[in-house]
C-alpha cells in the first residue's frame, strides 16, 4: 500500500481506504463538528420537549380549574333557580334588556271565547316579555295572566 506524497485523496487497496495524516485530520475535524452539532441539536430538542411538557401540564391544570369553576357556577345557578332568585341573562338569553322610555298597553282581558284564546295568550306573552324586569319569575307571569283572565269575570 503506497500513497504518493501529500495527496488528500484516500487510496484504496482491496476495499480498504487509506488516508494520509492531513486527510485523516480533516475528516476527524469534520466528523467532530458534525457530532458537536448533533449533540447541540439533541440538547435543544430536549430543552424544547421539557418546555412543551411544562406548558402542557400548566395548560391542563388551568383547563381543569376552569372545568371545576364551570361546574361550581352551574351548581350555583341551579341552587339560585331553585330558591327563585332570577339570574338575568341565564333564564332566557334571547330576551335583552328593555328600555324604560317605551311602554306597551296591557292586553285586553280574555273574553271567554275559545277562538280568541290563542290571540290572548300571544298578546300576553309579548306583554310579559316587554316587562320582563317586572315579571322575572314564571310564577309572576302566571299570576299576571290569571289576573288578566279574572279581570273580565269580576266586571
Amino acid at each position: 500500500m503506497s500513497t504518493s506524497g501529500k495527496s488528500k485523496a484516500p487510496a484504496s487497496t482491496n476495499g480498504i481506504k487509506a488516508y494520509s495524516k492531513e486527510t485523516l485530520g480533516d475528516e476527524i475535524r469534520r466528523l467532530t463538528a458534525a457530532n458537536v452539532q448533533l449533540v447541540t441539536n439533541k440538547m435543544e430538542t430536549e430543552k424544547t420537549r421539557v418546555n412543551l411538557e411544562a406548558n402542557r401540564t400548566r395548560l391542563l391544570g388551568k383547563k381543569n380549574s376552569l372545568i371545576t369553576k364551570r361546574e361550581e357556577l352551574r351548581t350555583e345557578i341551579v341552587v339560585l333557580n331553585i330558591t327563585n332568585v332570577p339570574i338575568r341573562g341565564h333564564q332566557d338569553p334571547l330576551l335583552g334588556p328593555t328600555q324604560n322610555k317605551l311602554k306597551t298597553k296591557r292586553p285586553p282581558p280574555f273574553d271567554n271565547l275559545k277562538k280568541n284564546l290563542q290571540k290572548f295568550l300571544t298578546k300576553t306573552r309579548y306583554y310579559q316579555r316587554f316587562y320582563q324586569q317586572n315579571l322575572p319569575l314564571d310564577s309572576d307571569k302566571v299570576q299576571d295572566t290569571i289576573v288578566n283572565i279574572i279581570e273580565n269575570i269580576s266586571k
